[in-house]
């Protein structure tokens, strides 16, 4: 068993923590996801984007294309 230093760590206090730590996870994703489209739609190219945000050009490319920003020609 897993005990805080005040004492064992109660079944519901933990499945509380894990249900906020994924709703900032969610709130996390969706503020990256605005700022990259924010970052294509000022012309910064996808390559500059991947390397500053640690993903690769592909999940970039895919996450524009399921918000619907059209790609530069």
């Amino acid at each position: 068993m897993n005990d805080s230093p005040d004492g064992p760590i109660a079944l519901e206090d933990a499945a509380a923590a894990v249900l906020q730590a994924e709703q900032a996870v969610r709130a996390a994703r969706k503020q990256l996801r605005a700022a990259i489209v924010a970052a294509y739609q000022n012309g910064e190219p996808v390559a500059s984007i991947a390397a500053r945000t640690g993903e690769q050009p592909h999940q970039i490319r895919n996450l524009l294309d399921a918000t619907g920003v059209r790609a530069r020609r």
